[in-house]
Protein backbone atom coordinates (compact mmCIF):
# COMPACT_ATOMS: atom_id res chain seq x y z
CA UNK A 1 0.00 0.00 0.00
CA UNK A 2 2.50 2.44 0.99
CA UNK A 3 4.38 1.80 -2.39
CA UNK A 4 1.41 1.95 -4.51
CA UNK A 5 0.61 5.56 -3.00
CA UNK A 6 4.35 6.61 -3.50
CA UNK A 7 3.61 5.18 -7.12
CA UNK A 8 0.70 7.14 -7.77
CA UNK A 9 2.07 10.27 -6.49
CA UNK A 10 5.13 9.92 -8.67
CA UNK A 11 2.79 9.42 -11.57
CA UNK A 12 1.40 12.67 -11.03
CA UNK A 13 4.14 14.88 -11.50
CA UNK A 14 5.20 15.92 -15.06
CA UNK A 15 6.79 14.19 -17.26
CA UNK A 16 9.55 16.78 -17.50
CA UNK A 17 9.74 16.44 -13.44
CA UNK A 18 9.32 12.42 -13.51
CA UNK A 19 12.72 12.01 -16.23
CA UNK A 20 14.67 14.33 -14.39
CA UNK A 21 13.89 12.69 -11.03
CA UNK A 22 14.68 9.24 -12.97
CA UNK A 23 18.00 10.41 -14.07
CA UNK A 24 18.81 11.72 -10.92
CA UNK A 25 18.00 8.29 -9.39
CA UNK A 26 20.24 5.91 -11.69
CA UNK A 27 23.07 8.35 -12.48
CA UNK A 28 23.22 8.90 -8.53
CA UNK A 29 23.00 5.27 -7.30
CA UNK A 30 25.46 4.60 -10.42
CA UNK A 31 28.04 7.04 -9.47
CA UNK A 32 27.49 5.97 -5.23
CA UNK A 33 28.18 2.29 -5.87
CA UNK A 34 30.73 2.94 -8.15
CA UNK A 35 32.81 5.31 -5.84
CA UNK A 36 32.03 2.67 -3.17
CA UNK A 37 33.55 0.32 -5.00
CA UNK A 38 36.98 3.05 -6.12
CA UNK A 39 36.93 4.16 -2.18
CA UNK A 40 36.98 0.40 -1.29
CA UNK A 41 39.92 -0.24 -3.89
CA UNK A 42 41.43 2.64 -2.51
CA UNK A 43 41.54 1.91 1.28
CA UNK A 44 42.38 -1.74 0.04
CA UNK A 45 45.48 -0.10 -1.81
CA UNK A 46 46.84 2.43 1.02
CA UNK A 47 46.02 -0.69 3.69
CA UNK A 48 48.69 -2.59 1.23
CA UNK A 49 51.47 0.43 1.01
CA UNK A 50 51.00 0.91 4.50
CA UNK A 51 51.28 -3.06 5.47
CA UNK A 52 54.18 -2.98 2.98
CA UNK A 53 55.89 -0.04 4.60
CA UNK A 54 55.55 -1.74 8.02
CA UNK A 55 56.81 -5.47 7.04
CA UNK A 56 60.44 -3.09 5.73
CA UNK A 57 60.33 -1.61 8.67
CA UNK A 58 60.47 -4.90 10.78
CA UNK A 59 63.00 -5.85 8.62
CA UNK A 60 65.00 -2.93 9.25
CA UNK A 61 64.47 -3.38 12.99
CA UNK A 62 64.96 -7.46 13.18
CA UNK A 63 68.70 -7.13 11.65
CA UNK A 64 69.84 -5.01 14.33
CA UNK A 65 68.59 -7.62 17.26
CA UNK A 66 71.06 -10.78 17.97
CA UNK A 67 69.88 -13.73 19.37
CA UNK A 68 72.94 -15.45 21.56
CA UNK A 69 73.59 -19.61 21.95
CA UNK A 70 71.42 -19.42 24.95
CA UNK A 71 68.41 -17.11 23.57
CA UNK A 72 70.02 -13.83 25.28
CA UNK A 73 68.83 -10.82 23.23
CA UNK A 74 70.79 -8.42 21.99
CA UNK A 75 68.64 -4.98 21.48
CA UNK A 76 70.27 -1.96 20.72
CA UNK A 77 68.87 1.80 21.06
CA UNK A 78 67.08 1.86 17.61
CA UNK A 79 68.36 5.03 15.02
CA UNK A 80 66.23 6.56 13.52
CA UNK A 81 66.84 6.78 9.92
CA UNK A 82 65.53 9.86 8.68
CA UNK A 83 66.08 9.37 4.75
CA UNK A 84 63.73 6.85 4.89
CA UNK A 85 59.49 8.10 3.71
CA UNK A 86 57.11 6.03 5.54
CA UNK A 87 53.85 6.54 5.97
CA UNK A 88 53.84 6.36 10.03
CA UNK A 89 56.54 8.68 12.32
CA UNK A 90 59.53 6.23 13.54
CA UNK A 91 59.46 7.64 16.78
CA UNK A 92 56.21 6.79 18.32
CA UNK A 93 56.82 2.88 17.21
CA UNK A 94 55.92 0.54 20.34
CA UNK A 95 58.56 -2.46 19.91
CA UNK A 96 58.79 -5.46 21.78
CA UNK A 97 60.13 -9.16 21.25
CA UNK A 98 58.09 -12.10 22.81
CA UNK A 99 58.33 -15.65 23.21
CA UNK A 100 55.64 -18.48 22.24
CA UNK A 101 54.93 -18.78 26.22
CA UNK A 102 53.62 -15.32 26.49
CA UNK A 103 57.01 -14.00 27.65
CA UNK A 104 58.00 -10.11 26.72
CA UNK A 105 61.76 -10.54 26.29
CA UNK A 106 62.45 -6.84 25.56
CA UNK A 107 60.29 -3.81 24.82
CA UNK A 108 60.93 -0.10 23.39
CA UNK A 109 58.64 2.70 23.78
CA UNK A 110 55.53 3.54 26.18
CA UNK A 111 53.25 0.30 26.05
CA UNK A 112 51.61 1.53 29.50
CA UNK A 113 49.07 -1.24 30.63
CA UNK A 114 48.94 -2.38 26.27
CA UNK A 115 49.60 -6.14 25.99
CA UNK A 116 49.18 -6.87 21.93
CA UNK A 117 47.93 -10.01 21.62
CA UNK A 118 50.53 -12.99 20.32
CA UNK A 119 48.81 -16.81 20.57
CA UNK A 120 47.10 -16.81 17.01
CA UNK A 121 49.55 -14.79 15.26
CA UNK A 122 52.14 -17.50 16.66
CA UNK A 123 49.70 -20.28 15.12
CA UNK A 124 49.21 -18.23 11.77
CA UNK A 125 53.39 -18.45 11.21
CA UNK A 126 53.46 -22.00 12.73
CA UNK A 127 51.02 -22.29 9.36
CA UNK A 128 53.01 -20.85 7.12
CA UNK A 129 52.63 -16.92 7.03
CA UNK A 130 55.67 -14.92 6.63
CA UNK A 131 54.17 -12.38 9.09
CA UNK A 132 50.51 -11.09 10.36
CA UNK A 133 49.22 -7.76 10.69
CA UNK A 134 45.84 -6.34 12.63
CA UNK A 135 44.31 -3.37 13.97
CA UNK A 136 44.36 -2.23 17.00
CA UNK A 137 41.17 -0.35 17.96
CA UNK A 138 40.87 -0.45 21.45
CA UNK A 139 43.51 1.95 22.78
CA UNK A 140 42.77 3.18 25.88
CA UNK A 141 45.45 1.56 27.27
CA UNK A 142 48.33 2.90 24.76
CA UNK A 143 49.47 6.01 26.59
CA UNK A 144 49.68 9.26 24.63
CA UNK A 145 47.96 7.56 21.35
CA UNK A 146 48.97 9.46 18.27
CA UNK A 147 45.82 8.00 16.19
CA UNK A 148 42.37 6.50 16.79
CA UNK A 149 44.21 3.08 15.83
CA UNK A 150 47.26 1.14 15.61
CA UNK A 151 48.76 -1.05 13.32
CA UNK A 152 50.22 -4.30 14.79
CA UNK A 153 53.01 -6.78 13.07
CA UNK A 154 54.17 -10.02 14.70
CA UNK A 155 57.35 -10.70 12.76
CA UNK A 156 59.91 -14.52 13.46
CA UNK A 157 62.66 -13.37 14.71
CA UNK A 158 64.51 -17.13 14.39
CA UNK A 159 64.92 -19.39 11.29
CA UNK A 160 63.21 -22.37 13.17
CA UNK A 161 61.08 -24.69 11.69
CA UNK A 162 58.25 -23.43 13.98
CA UNK A 163 59.46 -20.03 15.43
CA UNK A 164 59.40 -19.45 19.11
CA UNK A 165 60.22 -15.31 19.34
CA UNK A 166 58.19 -12.86 17.62
CA UNK A 167 59.18 -9.08 16.83
CA UNK A 168 55.95 -7.19 17.26
CA UNK A 169 55.88 -3.51 16.00
CA UNK A 170 52.60 -1.11 16.47
CA UNK A 171 52.64 2.18 14.88
CA UNK A 172 50.10 4.67 14.87
CA UNK A 173 48.06 5.09 11.47
CA UNK A 174 47.93 8.56 11.33
CA UNK A 175 48.63 9.07 7.57
CA UNK A 176 46.35 6.42 6.92
CA UNK A 177 43.44 7.82 8.98
CA UNK A 178 43.94 11.23 7.30
CA UNK A 179 44.22 10.19 3.65
CA UNK A 180 40.87 8.22 4.16
CA UNK A 181 39.10 11.30 6.44
CA UNK A 182 39.90 13.28 3.24
CA UNK A 183 38.68 11.00 0.68
CA UNK A 184 35.46 10.58 2.61
CA UNK A 185 34.98 14.29 3.46
CA UNK A 186 35.79 15.19 -0.29
CA UNK A 187 32.92 12.09 -1.40
CA UNK A 188 30.70 13.24 0.91
CA UNK A 189 30.99 16.93 -0.22
CA UNK A 190 31.43 15.87 -3.98
CA UNK A 191 28.56 13.18 -5.03
CA UNK A 192 25.61 16.04 -3.34
CA UNK A 193 27.23 18.27 -5.88
CA UNK A 194 27.26 15.71 -8.29
CA UNK A 195 23.80 15.24 -8.22
CA UNK A 196 22.98 18.57 -8.20
CA UNK A 197 24.63 19.20 -11.07
CA UNK A 198 23.26 16.03 -12.79
CA UNK A 199 19.51 17.39 -11.18
CA UNK A 200 19.73 20.67 -13.19
CA UNK A 201 21.63 18.83 -16.33
CA UNK A 202 18.36 16.49 -16.19
CA UNK A 203 15.84 19.11 -15.95
CA UNK A 204 17.32 21.65 -18.92
CA UNK A 205 18.03 18.60 -21.43
CA UNK A 206 14.74 17.31 -20.14
CA UNK A 207 13.14 20.47 -21.31
CA UNK A 208 14.72 20.91 -24.36
CA UNK A 209 13.75 17.26 -25.30
CA UNK A 210 9.99 17.97 -24.36
CA UNK A 211 10.29 21.57 -25.80
CA UNK A 212 8.77 19.92 -29.12
CA UNK A 213 6.09 18.19 -27.58
CA UNK A 214 4.94 21.77 -25.99
CA UNK A 215 4.71 23.65 -29.23
CA UNK A 216 2.69 20.81 -30.52
CA UNK A 217 0.49 20.98 -27.51
CA UNK A 218 0.11 24.97 -27.89
CA UNK A 219 -0.83 24.22 -31.85
CA UNK A 220 -3.28 21.17 -31.21
CA UNK A 221 -5.16 24.03 -28.60
CA UNK A 222 -5.29 26.40 -31.23
CA UNK A 223 -7.17 24.08 -34.11
CA UNK A 224 -10.96 25.02 -33.78
CA UNK A 225 -13.70 23.07 -35.66
CA UNK A 226 -13.14 25.66 -38.57
CA UNK A 227 -9.97 25.38 -38.75
CA UNK A 228 -8.99 21.40 -39.30
CA UNK A 229 -6.64 21.91 -42.05
CA UNK A 230 -3.74 23.43 -39.70
CA UNK A 231 -1.26 21.28 -38.71
CA UNK A 232 1.28 20.15 -35.90
CA UNK A 233 4.70 21.72 -35.71
CA UNK A 234 6.90 18.79 -37.09
CA UNK A 235 10.80 18.58 -35.14
CA UNK A 236 13.63 18.36 -37.61
CA UNK A 237 15.20 15.17 -35.65
CA UNK A 238 13.88 11.94 -36.93
CA UNK A 239 12.86 10.81 -33.33
CA UNK A 240 9.76 9.99 -31.54
CA UNK A 241 8.41 13.03 -31.39
CA UNK A 242 8.80 13.46 -35.16
CA UNK A 243 7.14 10.03 -35.21
CA UNK A 244 4.35 11.51 -33.28
CA UNK A 245 3.55 14.79 -34.74
CA UNK A 246 3.79 12.73 -38.37
CA UNK A 247 0.79 10.44 -36.54
CA UNK A 248 -1.14 13.43 -35.54
CA UNK A 249 -0.84 14.79 -38.27
CA UNK A 250 -2.27 12.05 -40.34
CA UNK A 251 -5.07 12.11 -37.49
CA UNK A 252 -6.10 15.35 -38.73
CA UNK A 253 -5.91 14.65 -42.11
CA UNK A 254 -8.78 11.83 -41.27
CA UNK A 255 -10.79 13.79 -39.11
CA UNK A 256 -10.88 16.88 -41.39
CA UNK A 257 -11.68 14.29 -44.35
CA UNK A 258 -14.42 13.07 -42.02
CA UNK A 259 -15.52 16.64 -41.12
CA UNK A 260 -16.03 17.09 -44.64
CA UNK A 261 -17.52 14.03 -45.69
CA UNK A 262 -20.22 15.06 -43.29
CA UNK A 263 -20.77 18.44 -44.77
CA UNK A 264 -21.38 16.87 -48.05
CA UNK A 265 -23.22 13.91 -46.55
CA UNK A 266 -25.44 16.84 -44.77
CA UNK A 267 -26.11 19.32 -48.22
CA UNK A 268 -27.15 16.14 -50.12
CA UNK A 269 -29.40 14.49 -47.94
CA UNK A 270 -30.79 18.45 -47.67
CA UNK A 271 -30.77 18.21 -51.38
CA UNK A 272 -32.19 14.46 -51.99
CA UNK A 273 -35.14 14.91 -49.01
CA UNK A 274 -35.96 18.57 -50.19
CA UNK A 275 -36.54 17.30 -53.80
CA UNK A 276 -39.55 15.27 -52.89
CA UNK A 277 -40.97 17.13 -50.03
CA UNK A 278 -41.18 20.32 -52.75
CA UNK A 279 -42.94 18.30 -55.42
CA UNK A 280 -45.66 17.13 -53.01
CA UNK A 281 -45.38 20.79 -51.81
CA UNK A 282 -46.41 21.75 -55.57
CA UNK A 283 -48.82 18.93 -55.97
CA UNK A 284 -50.83 19.71 -52.69
CA UNK A 285 -51.08 23.53 -53.79
CA UNK A 286 -52.37 22.41 -56.96
CA UNK A 287 -55.09 20.19 -55.45
CA UNK A 288 -56.14 23.19 -53.72
CA UNK A 289 -56.48 24.69 -56.85
CA UNK A 290 -58.48 21.30 -59.12
CA UNK A 291 -61.47 19.54 -59.04
CA UNK A 292 -62.43 16.79 -56.64
CA UNK A 293 -61.91 14.15 -59.27
CA UNK A 294 -58.13 14.57 -59.70
CA UNK A 295 -57.58 13.84 -56.26
CA UNK A 296 -56.60 10.55 -56.24
CA UNK A 297 -53.91 10.97 -59.22
CA UNK A 298 -52.76 13.52 -56.76
CA UNK A 299 -52.63 10.99 -53.52
CA UNK A 300 -51.48 8.48 -55.68
CA UNK A 301 -48.02 10.95 -56.96
CA UNK A 302 -47.69 12.37 -53.65
CA UNK A 303 -47.67 8.43 -51.71
CA UNK A 304 -45.13 7.66 -54.61
CA UNK A 305 -42.92 10.58 -53.08
CA UNK A 306 -43.45 9.68 -49.41
CA UNK A 307 -42.35 6.15 -50.61
CA UNK A 308 -38.89 8.03 -51.92
CA UNK A 309 -38.65 10.07 -48.35
CA UNK A 310 -38.79 6.39 -46.80
CA UNK A 311 -36.38 4.59 -48.50
CA UNK A 312 -34.06 7.53 -48.31
CA UNK A 313 -34.86 7.89 -44.57
CA UNK A 314 -34.39 4.21 -44.28
CA UNK A 315 -30.90 4.10 -45.96
CA UNK A 316 -30.01 6.95 -44.04
CA UNK A 317 -30.53 4.82 -40.80
CA UNK A 318 -28.97 2.25 -42.24
CA UNK A 319 -25.81 4.04 -43.34
CA UNK A 320 -25.92 5.50 -39.01
CA UNK A 321 -26.00 1.89 -38.31
CA UNK A 322 -23.11 1.35 -40.04
CA UNK A 323 -20.98 4.35 -39.25
CA UNK A 324 -21.76 3.46 -35.55
CA UNK A 325 -19.53 0.18 -35.58
CA UNK A 326 -18.37 -3.01 -34.54
CA UNK A 327 -20.86 -2.24 -31.48
CA UNK A 328 -23.57 -1.91 -33.26
CA UNK A 329 -23.04 -5.63 -35.23
CA UNK A 330 -24.71 -8.96 -34.34
CA UNK A 331 -21.34 -11.42 -35.84
CA UNK A 332 -22.32 -15.31 -36.43
CA UNK A 333 -21.43 -17.71 -38.70
CA UNK A 334 -22.69 -17.64 -41.92
CA UNK A 335 -22.39 -19.58 -45.17
CA UNK A 336 -21.74 -16.87 -47.89
CA UNK A 337 -24.00 -19.22 -50.90
CA UNK A 338 -26.93 -18.86 -47.81
CA UNK A 339 -26.73 -15.67 -47.64
CA UNK A 340 -26.61 -14.95 -51.96
CA UNK A 341 -29.55 -17.14 -52.42
CA UNK A 342 -31.50 -15.75 -50.00
CA UNK A 343 -31.08 -12.31 -51.61
CA UNK A 344 -31.41 -13.32 -54.79
CA UNK A 345 -35.06 -13.72 -54.73
CA UNK A 346 -35.61 -10.10 -54.03
CA UNK A 347 -33.23 -9.26 -57.04
CA UNK A 348 -35.17 -11.34 -59.35
CA UNK A 349 -38.50 -9.28 -58.77
CA UNK A 350 -36.39 -6.48 -59.96
CA UNK A 351 -34.70 -8.37 -62.97
CA UNK A 352 -37.95 -9.71 -64.27
CA UNK A 353 -39.08 -6.06 -64.48
CA UNK A 354 -36.14 -5.59 -67.54
CA UNK A 355 -36.27 -9.10 -68.72
CA UNK A 356 -32.48 -9.70 -67.08
CA UNK A 357 -31.48 -13.28 -66.66
CA UNK A 358 -29.03 -13.65 -63.13
CA UNK A 359 -26.19 -16.40 -63.60
CA UNK A 360 -25.12 -18.02 -60.36
CA UNK A 361 -22.09 -19.84 -60.10
CA UNK A 362 -19.74 -21.24 -57.29
CA UNK A 363 -16.20 -22.25 -57.83
CA UNK A 364 -14.21 -24.23 -55.18
CA UNK A 365 -10.75 -24.06 -55.72
CA UNK A 366 -9.45 -24.75 -52.39
CA UNK A 367 -10.41 -29.05 -53.21
CA UNK A 368 -12.23 -29.39 -50.05
CA UNK A 369 -16.01 -30.90 -50.08
CA UNK A 370 -17.23 -28.48 -47.00
CA UNK A 371 -18.43 -25.30 -47.63
CA UNK A 372 -16.29 -22.18 -46.30
CA UNK A 373 -18.00 -20.10 -43.61
CA UNK A 374 -17.28 -16.95 -42.59
CA UNK A 375 -18.33 -13.84 -39.70
CA UNK A 376 -20.42 -11.70 -39.60
CA UNK A 377 -23.67 -9.73 -39.47
CA UNK A 378 -26.76 -11.26 -41.22
CA UNK A 379 -28.63 -8.37 -42.53
CA UNK A 380 -25.48 -6.10 -42.81
CA UNK A 381 -23.79 -8.78 -45.78
CA UNK A 382 -27.65 -9.68 -47.17
CA UNK A 383 -27.68 -5.63 -47.48
CA UNK A 384 -24.69 -5.03 -49.06
CA UNK A 385 -25.34 -8.29 -51.64
CA UNK A 386 -28.28 -6.88 -52.32
CA UNK A 387 -26.72 -3.39 -53.13
CA UNK A 388 -24.27 -4.82 -55.38
CA UNK A 389 -26.67 -7.36 -57.09
CA UNK A 390 -29.31 -4.77 -57.46
CA UNK A 391 -27.08 -2.05 -58.70
CA UNK A 392 -25.62 -5.00 -61.79
CA UNK A 393 -29.34 -5.22 -62.80
CA UNK A 394 -29.97 -1.28 -62.90
CA UNK A 395 -27.45 -0.40 -64.69
CA UNK A 396 -27.77 -3.09 -67.47
CA UNK A 397 -29.95 -2.86 -70.41
CA UNK A 398 -32.92 -5.01 -70.94
CA UNK A 399 -32.64 -8.61 -71.75
CA UNK A 400 -28.95 -8.52 -70.93
CA UNK A 401 -27.60 -11.63 -68.13
CA UNK A 402 -26.13 -10.43 -64.94
CA UNK A 403 -23.06 -13.22 -64.36
CA UNK A 404 -22.81 -13.86 -59.78
CA UNK A 405 -19.91 -15.71 -59.21
CA UNK A 406 -18.65 -17.32 -55.71
CA UNK A 407 -15.02 -18.49 -55.77
CA UNK A 408 -14.23 -20.35 -52.45
CA UNK A 409 -10.08 -20.68 -51.71
CA UNK A 410 -8.38 -21.64 -48.45
CA UNK A 411 -8.84 -18.19 -46.85
CA UNK A 412 -11.00 -16.30 -48.48
CA UNK A 413 -14.66 -16.19 -50.16
CA UNK A 414 -14.53 -14.30 -53.35
CA UNK A 415 -18.38 -12.99 -55.21
CA UNK A 416 -17.48 -11.28 -58.04
CA UNK A 417 -20.86 -9.47 -59.94
CA UNK A 418 -20.43 -8.71 -63.48
CA UNK A 419 -23.01 -6.57 -66.01
CA UNK A 420 -22.83 -5.55 -69.41
CA UNK A 421 -24.17 -2.34 -69.35
CA UNK A 422 -22.13 1.14 -69.68
CA UNK A 423 -19.70 0.84 -67.24
CA UNK A 424 -18.67 3.58 -64.57
CA UNK A 425 -17.09 6.60 -65.97
CA UNK A 426 -13.06 6.90 -65.44
CA UNK A 427 -13.27 10.27 -63.58
CA UNK A 428 -16.00 8.90 -61.95
CA UNK A 429 -15.14 5.32 -60.79
CA UNK A 430 -12.46 6.72 -57.56
CA UNK A 431 -15.75 8.61 -56.35
CA UNK A 432 -18.08 5.39 -56.81
CA UNK A 433 -18.28 4.66 -53.03
CA UNK A 434 -18.82 8.19 -52.19
CA UNK A 435 -22.20 8.74 -50.30
CA UNK A 436 -24.80 10.02 -52.95
CA UNK A 437 -22.38 9.14 -55.75
CA UNK A 438 -24.14 7.86 -59.18
CA UNK A 439 -21.28 7.02 -61.63
CA UNK A 440 -23.05 6.14 -64.90
CA UNK A 441 -24.19 8.86 -67.29
CA UNK A 442 -27.40 6.93 -67.39
CA UNK A 443 -28.25 7.87 -63.91
CA UNK A 444 -31.00 9.86 -64.74
CA UNK A 445 -32.70 6.68 -66.03
CA UNK A 446 -32.12 4.89 -62.72
CA UNK A 447 -34.04 5.32 -60.27
CA UNK A 448 -32.04 5.24 -56.80
CA UNK A 449 -30.12 7.62 -53.92
CA UNK A 450 -26.53 6.85 -54.35
CA UNK A 451 -26.26 5.66 -50.75
CA UNK A 452 -26.27 1.92 -51.81
CA UNK A 453 -22.74 1.72 -53.10
CA UNK A 454 -21.49 3.95 -49.86
CA UNK A 455 -23.25 1.76 -47.14
CA UNK A 456 -22.19 -1.50 -48.87
CA UNK A 457 -18.42 -0.41 -48.82
CA UNK A 458 -19.07 0.43 -45.19
CA UNK A 459 -20.54 -2.68 -44.51
CA UNK A 460 -17.18 -4.52 -45.85
CA UNK A 461 -14.88 -2.50 -43.89
CA UNK A 462 -16.80 -3.35 -40.67
CA UNK A 463 -16.00 -7.01 -41.63
CA UNK A 464 -12.55 -6.33 -42.53
CA UNK A 465 -12.82 -7.43 -45.71
CA UNK A 466 -12.57 -5.71 -49.36
CA UNK A 467 -15.24 -3.98 -52.28
CA UNK A 468 -14.04 -3.01 -55.07
CA UNK A 469 -15.12 -1.84 -58.56
CA UNK A 470 -13.75 -2.30 -61.99
CA UNK A 471 -14.61 -1.99 -65.49
CA UNK A 472 -14.83 -4.98 -67.51
CA UNK A 473 -12.25 -5.01 -70.77
CA UNK A 474 -15.20 -4.76 -73.17
CA UNK A 475 -17.93 -3.44 -71.61
CA UNK A 476 -20.05 -3.47 -68.42
CA UNK A 477 -18.90 -3.11 -64.57
CA UNK A 478 -17.31 -5.55 -62.20
CA UNK A 479 -17.77 -5.57 -58.60
CA UNK A 480 -15.51 -7.76 -56.57
CA UNK A 481 -16.33 -8.50 -52.70
CA UNK A 482 -13.69 -10.53 -50.64
CA UNK A 483 -13.88 -12.00 -47.07
CA UNK A 484 -11.56 -14.04 -45.32
CA UNK A 485 -13.01 -17.87 -44.06
CA UNK A 486 -13.51 -18.38 -40.82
Amino acid sequence: MFLKKRLNLFSSFSIRLRLSLLFVIIFGATTIFFNMFLFKAMIDTLQQDFDDALFNYSVDVSEGIEIGVKGDLSFPPLRLDHGKILPFPLGTALIQVRHSSGAVLARVGNFGEFNPPYKKDFDRIWAGEEATYRTIENIRNIPSAEADSYRLISFPLDNAVKPQILLQIAVPMTLLETQISQRLALLQLGIPLVLLIAMLGGWFLSGRALNPISKMINAAKAIKADELSQRLPIPMANDEVKKLALTLNEMLVRIQEAFQSQERFVADASHQLLTPLTIMRGELEMLQKTEKKDVDQFIKSALQEVDNLSGIVQEMLLLARVDAGLGALNIQELSLDELIMEVLPHCERLAQGKNIKIKFDINNSSGDEERKMIKGDNDLLQNLLTNIIENAIKYSPNNETVTVTLNWSHEISQLIVEDNGPGIPEDQLPFIFDRFSRGSNTEAKVKGYGLGLAIAQKIARLHDAKLSAFNNVNQGARFLFEIKNN
